[in-house]
């Protein structure tokens, strides 16, 4: 699970309160298909997902 990183996912559910859930995923695709999966809403209406951030802080590139 090292290669893995945080990320939020934000939907909105049908009283357009926005909730976000954190899912560890190799990337962004896999948040979404976790958050699926793990909330029935989600998986209902997937175009709910209104957002997918990592949360993992950019590394700085090494100078050659």
């Amino acid at each position: 699970m090292n290669d893995h990183k945080r990320y939020t996912v934000r939907y909105r559910d049908a009283s357009s309160q926005r909730i976000e859930a954190c899912y560890y995923a190799g990337d962004a695709f896999e948040a979404r298909v976790l958050a699926m999966e793990a909330v029935p809403y989600i998986r209902d209406h997937p175009h709910a997902i209104d957002l997918i951030r990592c949360e993992e802080p950019q590394r700085a590139l090494k100078a050659a």
